[in-house]
């Protein structure tokens, strides 16, 4: 595996199970996108922060919507 795909699959944890975790544990967009970027900058900080916030907010909407669609 060449280091670009390393990259790569780093990058795909991130998105893919270390937001949702991030996520599913914040009581506020706001602190889910804080925690984000605070995981980003301390353990991927080769992945751009450009838009990150935007990304975890479409991803919380996307998430919270499941448990709204019951009309209450």
């Amino acid at each position: 595996m060449g280091m670009s795909s390393y990259i790569l699959d780093l990058e795909d944890k991130f998105i893919d199970v270390d937001v949702p975790e991030i996520i599913k544990d914040s009581d506020s967009l706001q602190e889910a996108q804080l925690r984000a970027e605070e995981k980003r900058a301390i353990n991927y900080n080769f992945i751009s922060s450009t838009n990150l916030n935007e990304k975890v907010k479409d991803m919380w909407n996307e998430h919270w919507s499941k448990y709204n669609m019951g009309g209450c």
